[in-house]
């Protein structure tokens, strides 16, 4: 069972500093927000992540499901910065996969406000072989709120769920969005080639997701400037990442007021996974 651990960070304004956090640029690639490219450490101290590297094949258990680097969530990457919530995500799982017989396909980024398990915001990801498909619900990059989530194939306790029992699948690890109401458009970009060099096993693929969503946004979906998580697995929920950013930010309106410094992110927590 991996350790819960909790770095805390007082952030003081960039002025008072004498440092300016570089700009992230959405691009798909994740190698601004790294110093060390074999550990996924951060290259600042106001970037919060989420790090839970793995290998092998596909009969490699992940937690609660198999699946190996193919279904491997990796690193999970948040940051604030001009008024915008930027995310990344690293993950030896394929973002062209979908989900049909025994494959399935990338899920959706979820946010939830005030950390209950209830998972209010959607970002909605559809890749380009799946974006004009019917049976997937909303556009890709869209954001949503009151959000409905589709559920994976594990229960709380890890075990696996037969069709007939999706009621009992674990609600803290949404997959795929169901529903919801569209209230803006994520910047968004994502890699569909394997990089290799990264991480502590360095031959492996890795594919990585980047974006950026406007801050106005999640308080338009109910956010009151309080902690939020944000989650991300496949529709099998075989591998699940969530990183806890416990953000410590002003209210929405007067950020700008404020500038990137003192947008206090407080903590770094690794979710602890169930043995």
């Amino acid at each position: 069972m991996k350790k819960l651990t909790k770095i805390s960070f007082a952030l003081l304004a960039a002025a008072m500093a004498g440092q300016a956090s570089a700009a992230i640029v959405v691009d798909g690639h994740i190698d601004e927000w790294l110093s060390n490219k074999a550990t996924w450490a951060t290259s600042s101290a106001d970037t919060h992540a989420t790090v839970e590297d793995q290998t092998d094949s596909l009969n490699n258990y992940l937690n609660p499901g198999y699946g190996g680097q193919a279904y491997d969530a990796e690193a999970l990457f948040a940051r604030i910065e001009s008024g915008k919530l930027f995310i990344a995500l690293a993950t030896g799982h394929n973002p062209l996969i979908q989900t049909s017989g025994n494959s399935y396909g990338a899920g959706d980024f979820a946010i939830d406000f005030g950390k209950d398990g209830s998972y209010e915001l959607g970002i909605n990801f559809r890749n380009m072989l799946s974006n004009k498909s019917a049976d997937k619900f909303g556009d890709h990059a869209g954001v949503y709120s009151n959000a409905t989530w589709a559920l994976g194939l594990w229960d709380s306790s890890g075990n696996e769920v037969k069709a007939k029992d999706k009621n009992v699948a674990d609600p803290l690890h949404p997959t795929s969005l169901t529903g919801g109401s569209k209230i803006g458009t994520a910047v968004f970009e994502y890699t569909t080639k394997g990089a290799t060099g990264y991480g502590a096993y360095g031959q492996d693929s890795h594919y990585f997701y980047e974006m950026s969503v406007d801050l106005g946004l999640l308080s338009g979906a109910g956010w009151d400037g309080s902690a939020f998580n944000i989650h991300w697995t496949e529709n099998c929920a075989n591998d699940s990442i969530l990183v806890d950013p416990e953000l410590n930010v002003p209210e929405p309106g007067s950020m700008a007021l404020l500038g990137v410094g003192l947008f206090g992110m407080i903590g770094l927590r690794r979710r602890a996974r169930r043995q």
